[in-house]
Order: C-alpha cells, then structure tokens, then sequence
C-alpha cells in the first residue's frame, strides 16, 4: 500500500469536503438563525444531513490523515534501515479508489437516511399533538358549557356589584374553582374576569391563588386589579365579551388572562340580561412541544370558542 499516494488523496479529499462544508454551514446558517428562509424545507433538511455526514467524514479523514503520517514516518525510518519497499500495482489503486467512494458514499446516505427518519418522526408525533391539541379544545368547550350555571345568584351578584371582598361568598366562590378543576377532564383552572370599581382601574381578575386565609382562618379576596391588558388584542377580545360579542382571533395569543397557545375556551355570567363577568377555562397540565421543535412546523393555537357561550 503507497502510504504516500493515499495520505495526498485523503488531504485532498478532506480539502475539498471541508471547503464545500463552509458553503453549506453559511446557507445553513441564513436559513435557520438569520431567517432568511432562502432554501425550500427538503433542501434545508438535506443540507442539515449533508453538514452532520461531512462533519462524520472529515473527523474520520483527519484520523487517516495522522495515522497516514505515521506510516510514512515508519516508511522513512524502513527506508533508511534499507528495508525492501513494497510497490502498489495500477490494479490496486484503482481499487482503493473506487472502494474509498463507495464508502464514504455509504456513510453520507446513511446519515442523511436517518435524518429523514427522524424527520419523519418528529413530523408524524407533531400530527399527533396537534389531534389531541384540538380533541381537547372541544372537551374545554363543552366544560364552559357545564360550568357556567354552576355560579349561584348570591355569587352573582356579588359579581356584579363588586362587593364579593365583604361577601361571604368568597367560601363558596372557593370551593366552586377548585371543584372546576377536580370535576372537569383535563384538569382545567378557572380564572373570573369582572368589571373593577375602583378607579382607574377596569379589570378584576379572580383565580384560586387570589384567595387565601388571613391569621384567623377567615378567607379573604385580593383581586388582580387591571388598567388595560398589554397587548391590544387581549383587551379587544375582552371589551367585546362584555359586549356580548366575539373577536376573530386570526394567529396566537398569549395574553395575560386569555391564552390560545393551550387548550383553553370562555364564556360569559350573565344578570338581568347584561354582561357581569368572563369566565375562561384553560387545561393546566397540556404538554409543551416547544422543546421539541414542533411549534415550528406547525401552529399549536385555537381561535376560541365558535359562539358566544353564556348562563
């Protein structure tokens, strides 16, 4: 075997493959982190695969190459021993050739063929998610539904008054969000958004963490008092529910009451005919596929409730 003819071809080869990776990386990099979106997603996916299988390779040839060096360094000490040299025939040169392609034409089909897979995996349990992301804002729709005329005329109308702080309702108004939550598939947290009295304020937002017991045992009410809501869209969509009215939600929102990246579906407490109270459901323990990567490739989000719900 000509340790010199094979070091100079693999120096070569590792020359050229790492010069064609520096041009993937750089469209690689345009593509995912400046977001460009320049190569349509199988290129992009092919790419990937290209830079993990050449990464593999040049790794391997760098090792070659060292060991390669060794051997000549060996040749050298042989030659100077006056050791018999060994002459590599045409024949096998070719050979070695052909079966160094063959290889490393093998490895890069390999990786790439399980990054496909894996690709399709993660596509196929996306899929999944999003099924049971949808079977599930159906089931939150209908735990609305159920839950709305469960708030009692005393719970009403303290609601509608405002004086649910003084009322000795807030026991009741306890058990009622936390039997929500145990009574309910998906476990779902209830969250009352009423009209505040107190200005400037317009929003009181009631949950189970608002409630607690003072020094003596009695529960006591502290509602989270808003001004407005930080994004305009959250504030529309709930000025319209007073209203009476739904809002066309059109992408995701994450606000601070209404969130439709998670299963999640609201209704309205009606009295005397107007609007009193917002009552919205979320599922507390959906899973996240952010980590995943699925958020990518696919809009895990709901539009809300297709009617208006109420009592």
């Amino acid at each position: 075997m000509n340790h010199r003819f094979l070091l100079r071809l693999i120096t070569n080869l590792a020359v050229f493959l790492l010069t064609i990776a520096c041009f993937g990386t750089v469209l690689w990099v345009i593509d995912e982190f400046l977001q460009w979106d320049i190569l349509p997603p199988i290129w992009s996916l092919l790419v990937r695969a290209g830079l993990v299988a050449g990464g593999i390779i040049a790794f391997v040839m760098v090792v070659m190459n060292l060991l390669l060096s060794l051997a000549l360094l060996a040749e050298a000490s042989a030659s100077r021993a006056r050791l018999p040299d060994y002459v590599v025939s045409a024949r096998m040169k070719r050979r070695i050739r052909q079966s160094i392609v063959v290889v490393l034409a093998a490895i890069a089909l390999i990786i790439g063929g399980l990054q496909i897979t894996n690709q399709l995996r993660a596509s196929a349990a996306a899929e999944e998610a999003q099924v049971q992301f949808i079977q599930t804002q159906i089931e939150m729709d209908r735990a609305v539904e159920q839950v709305l005329p469960l708030f009692t005329e005393p719970i009403l109308n303290g609601l509608a008054n405002d004086t649910l702080i003084e009322s000795r309702q807030i026991s009741n108004l306890a058990k009622l969000l936390e039997s929500v939550q145990t009574s309910f598939p998906n476990a779902p947290t209830m969250i009352i958004v009423g009209r505040a009295s107190q200005a400037p304020f317009k929003y009181a937002r009631i949950d189970s963490s608002r409630i607690n017991a003072n020094s003596q045992g009695r529960l006591t009410l502290t509602p989270q008092f808003y001004a407005t809501f930080p994004t305009q869209k959250e504030t529309e969509i709930i000025e319209k529910l007073f209203e009476e009215q739904l809002t066309e939600i059109t992408g995701p929102l994450a606000g601070q009451v209404i969130n439709t990246e998670i299963p999640s579906s609201w209704g309205v407490l009606q009295q005397g005919g107007s609007a009193i109270a917002i009552v919205y459901l979320q599922q507390g323990n959906f899973s996240n596929f952010d980590n995943r990567g699925y958020r990518d490739a696919y809009d895990f989000y709901h539009t809300g409730p297709e009617r208006l719900i109420t009592n």
